[in-house]
């Protein structure tokens, strides 16, 4: 649900608008949250024990359950929008969030498909 938000909020044309930005980053913010804790949910369902975010990344790329490392740097670009605020950096991280969501989208499709 956090993912399909997401996606609708980042197809808008409102990108001059500093709410929808902050809005979209929240979101975001939200959907790595879950995804994450996804992963770490499923690793510990295949006897893999992780505690930090960026662990269950890296133990879920070499255990194949995500398709690259990429996650990582959308795991930065969280925690970058979480603990800090700049706003040229969060124009930066925005302008990246377009080109990870059909990524997630993605990778959330193949997580599904294992699962079944």
């Amino acid at each position: 649900m956090a993912l399909y938000a997401l996606a609708l909020i980042v197809n808008k044309e409102s990108a001059e608008d500093r709410a929808y930005i902050d809005a979209t980053i929240q979101r975001f913010e939200l959907t790595i949250e879950l995804f994450w804790k996804l992963l770490k949910k499923i690793l510990q369902q295949k006897g893999v024990e992780v505690v930090y975010p960026k662990d269950v990344i890296k133990k879920a790329y070499a255990g194949k359950l995500i398709d690259n490392e990429e996650r990582l740097a959308m795991l930065y670009d969280r925690n970058i929008s979480s603990h800090t605020y700049n706003q040229d950096l969060a124009d930066e991280i925005y302008a990246r969030i377009k080109t990870y969501v059909p990524l997630l989208i993605t990778q959330m499709q193949n997580l599904k498909e294992c699962s079944l």
